[in-house]
């Protein structure tokens, strides 16, 4: 899930999911196949990752978006799961190999995040100019950045940097 949602770089690019064939190596990276891919199952990859990174954005404080939610549930509808059964356990996956076998994947793996207790720990990071999908491995499930060392680094400047203004202001 998080490799899904990381499928573009916010700040610098690439967009994996640009062009239908960014799309395709996608899914061949990830095990699945393009067959029959077109513009429709493109879009709905990029909705359907950028919702997603909405609901890691009010796992990490942010307000609700109904819109994404929605989102969430429209892809979800052309994408069914099955139970599997192997020596792993039991677990819901793709009916099928192709981009709706992807995107149900995708979701399957957030209904066992959700299952597990995880799903809470699955954030997008708080810089705007980021929102990198990640694991909050901290103990009080506090984490707000991807990194401390640069996105981290770079909010705290700037709050820095606006209370200098701010003390300028004044004086």
């Amino acid at each position: 899930m998080q490799s899904f949602v990381n499928s573009v770089n916010v700040e610098h690019g690439p967009d994996e999911f640009e062009t239908t064939d960014g799309l395709a190596r996608w899914l061949g990276r990830n095990g699945f196949t393009a067959a029959d891919l077109g513009e429709p199952d493109r879009r709905d990859a990029v909705a359907l990752r950028e919702a997603l990174r909405s609901l890691l954005r009010e796992n990490n404080g942010a307000e609700q978006d109904t819109a994404a939610h929605r989102v969430v549930e429209h892809v979800a509808r052309d994408c069914p799961l099955v139970l599997r059964v192997g020596a792993g356990g039991i677990a819901l996956g793709p009916a099928h190999d192709d981009v709706r076998g992807a995107l149900g994947a995708v979701l399957a793996k957030v209904a066992e995040a959700a299952t597990d207790g995880s799903w809470q720990r699955l954030k997008a990071c708080q810089e705007h100019r980021c929102e990198w999908a990640f694991y909050d491995r901290s103990r009080n499930r506090a984490s707000r950045w991807c990194s401390m060392q640069v996105c981290g680094t770079r909010a705290k400047m700037r709050v820095y940097r606006q209370g200098k203004r701010e003390q300028g202001d004044q004086g």
